[in-house]
């Protein structure tokens, strides 16, 4: 609800910014591209966005440390990156911003000149670099912690493949986070539809995004994954050298045996069944949804883009 709140006033105090500096006034008369304020105005969203992102994604990691922590009797503490980490991982978002988006746009860019800075642009910088700065931190948090899933995964006793409930912190964790991003492509995707611009550019755009997410959907369930296929290795090479031992004695004439090399062949392709990806049904329905709320948001701010190109 905070971030809500936050995203709001710096919503319409940009607006009244704007409507100052006759902004929109130009805007709408098709002297300026609306992509200037569009991107503005979404930069304002992002400020409420991101940190709640955030919190979100410390909140879920922990839960799903906890449950992992539980469901394997582990006796680690869940661990956060370290608030010097994330104040350099800030800077670096920081900077990555106000490069990408002033400084190399732009050769003579005013951010150099802040005597020349009007309303407008003043309130762009100080956006930018909060977004720059907040992005920094929930990037290298949500990495971070996929990792930090995938270490833990390495060091897990014996899996029992069958219990799939016990991968369910690992998927959690990942079709979470991939929300996360998946939230963000909603509200920036109408940034790919810019007047002028050509298919290559929003393609790369949406790829960007659409990778980002698959990105932080798989991370996080790589260490189990690894975990699961040695599993089954493991278990299948048991299993077939006790076949192979019962199949032999069977041949030798001991009909004692084959009960129990039915019941091994059955172990055997129970086993190899056993999904190589802790995914289920309910998770990949989950992520499928969430994903087609982000590309619909891309469809919709075409149609809208497309309307307003034809009103004016």
């Amino acid at each position: 609800m905070t971030g809500i709140v936050v995203s709001v006033i710096c919503f319409f105090s940009y607006l009244a910014v704007a409507s100052h500096v006759g902004l929109i006034d130009q805007t709408v008369e098709g002297e300026v591209s609306s992509i200037e304020l569009r991107a503005s105005l979404t930069l304002m969203i992002l400020i409420g966005y991101l940190p709640v992102a955030h919190w979100y994604l410390r909140k879920w990691s922990l839960q799903s440390f906890g449950e992992v922590k539980q469901a394997f009797a582990l006796q680690d503490n869940a661990r956060v990156p370290s608030d010097r980490t994330l104040l350099a991982a800030g800077i670096v978002g920081w900077l990555a911003f106000i490069t990408l988006f002033l400084i190399l746009p732009d050769r003579d860019s005013l951010l150099f000149q802040p005597w020349r800075w009007a309303l407008d642009y003043t309130a762009v910088v100080i956006a930018l670099s909060l977004v720059g700065w907040s992005i920094g931190r929930l990037s290298f948090e949500l990495i971070w912690t996929a990792l930090h899933l995938t270490e833990i995964a390495k060091c897990l006793p014996d899996l029992n493949l069958f219990d799939r409930d016990s991968f369910k912190p690992f998927i959690q964790q990942g079709v979470q986070s991939a929300l996360l991003i998946i939230i963000m492509m909603s509200i920036t995707g109408h940034l790919a539809v810019k007047p002028g611009s050509g298919i290559i550019g929003t393609m790369v755009f949406m790829t960007t995004m659409l990778v980002l997410t698959m990105m932080a959907l798989i991370i996080p369930m790589r260490g189990i994954h690894s975990r699961i296929q040695a599993g089954k290795r493991g278990e299948l090479a048991a299993i077939r050298e006790k076949i192979r031992l019962k199949k032999d004695r069977l041949i030798a004439g001991s009909a004692q045996e084959s009960d129990m090399i039915v019941a091994l062949l059955a172990m055997e392709t129970r086993i190899e069944r056993v999904p190589d990806w802790p995914f289920d049904g309910g998770s990949l329905s989950r992520f499928s949804f969430y994903l087609l709320l982000g590309l619909g948001s891309w469809v919709g701010a075409a149609l809208v883009e497309r309307l307003i190109n034809s009103a004016l």
